[in-house]
């Protein structure tokens, strides 16, 4: 009795296992951009340093991250603070303090700050979690990282101006901007907000913009943190989500049902005019089921997780799907997206 109990369960798995795969073969899609120019964007769960024993493994994955985000022109870098979600016990990792969420965030930063601004920019309190970091080369992609050849452009960030003048026009604004060692550049005909990051033209002392200062090279990503998906998803054209870091992801599994059967996975990117306005495109990392539970805490008027997304990727080759590191994964997926868009 119990053996044709297991035959029966066996046959009605093969059968679902079927109809997913059947389903699979039609759910394809092809991506249509109105713009000639792509943007893009990654959000990393703050599950990706879950393994990490210790800071020196969180510094070495947020460079992996920080290392590929340049090499392919990343704009931003989200970090998805998954703390509230986690059901499993995380290794200790001794002498921290702060949270995995800002850990993560302070190291990805730091990695794209000009050394002259690393005192300015981290908090005397914060820079123990650098020690490791301070390591690793610079990332040479980015022209303010490396000693210049003639000191004509430098980064620098506005401040405050020690004044006693009573009856000041804009509080706001100011025309005092710090490049490090205690060295400060007074702008001739300029006044700007305070505590921005800007690009200063030593010789004529005047802000200018960076892609004209260093001709059109990267310059690096931004970094903001999110503790739900509602907020991450602003001003996105396409969201995509890229299966990585589940080891036990099994595609006949009722869970992963709707992921499989309802999100259609991308097979090209087509762009149009390049006179456009750049769009944008988000790719979000991480399990199903993480964020799943990510979207039950999220504002979001859709309470069905494959109605946040527009697709999916499917890494190429023998790349067992989702059985993949996150920082592995960005670079197959950031690959195969510039492929076809190029």
């Amino acid at each position: 009795m119990k053996d044709k109990r297991k035959l029966d369960n066996s046959k009605s798995n093969f059968k679902v296992t079927k109809k997913i795969k059947r389903n699979i073969l039609n759910l394809k899609k092809i991506i249509n951009i109105k713009s000639g120019v792509i943007n893009y964007s990654i959000c990393i769960p703050t599950t990706i340093i879950d393994n990490c024993c210790n800071l020196e493994q969180v510094s070495f994955t947020a460079y992996q991250i920080a290392k590929t985000a340049v090499l392919f022109n990343i704009q931003e870098i989200i970090v998805l603070d998954m703390s509230k979600d986690k059901k499993h016990e995380r290794q200790p990792r001794s002498k921290e303090t702060i949270s995995d969420c800002l850990l993560l965030a302070t190291l990805l930063q730091y990695f794209v700050t000009p050394p002259n601004l690393v005192d300015v920019t981290f908090k005397k309190k914060h820079r123990s979690y650098l020690k490791y970091a301070f390591t690793f080369p610079p990332l040479g992609q980015l022209p303010f990282m490396n000693e210049p050849a003639d000191e004509t452009y430098i980064e620098g960030l506005s401040i405050a101006e020690q004044t006693s003048e009573k009856d000041i026009s804009d509080e706001n604004l100011t025309s005092l901007v710090y490049i490090g060692k205690n060295n400060t550049i007074k702008l001739s005909s300029q006044n700007i907000p305070k505590t921005v990051r800007v690009t200063v033209d030593t010789l004529r002392k005047k802000v200018v913009s960076p892609r004209d200062a260093y001709k059109d090279t990267q310059l690096g990503y931004y970094v903001r943190m999110a503790s739900s998906l509602d907020e991450v998803s602003g001003g996105c054209t396409e969201t995509l989500w890229v299966n990585s870091g589940d080891y036990h992801y099994d595609e006949t599994l009722s869970k992963y049902r709707k992921a499989e059967t309802k999100l259609p996975y991308i097979t090209a990117i087509q762009k149009g005019s390049a006179l456009d306005t750049p769009c944008n495109i988000l790719l979000i990392f991480g399990k199903w089921t993480h964020l799943k539970r990510c979207l039950k805490r999220s504002d979001l008027e859709s309470s069905a997780l494959h109605d946040f997304f527009s697709g999916q990727l499917q890494f190429p080759g023998t790349v067992p799907q989702g059985k993949l590191a996150i920082q592995d994964s960005l670079q197959i997926a950031l690959t195969m997206l510039q492929h076809w868009a190029s």
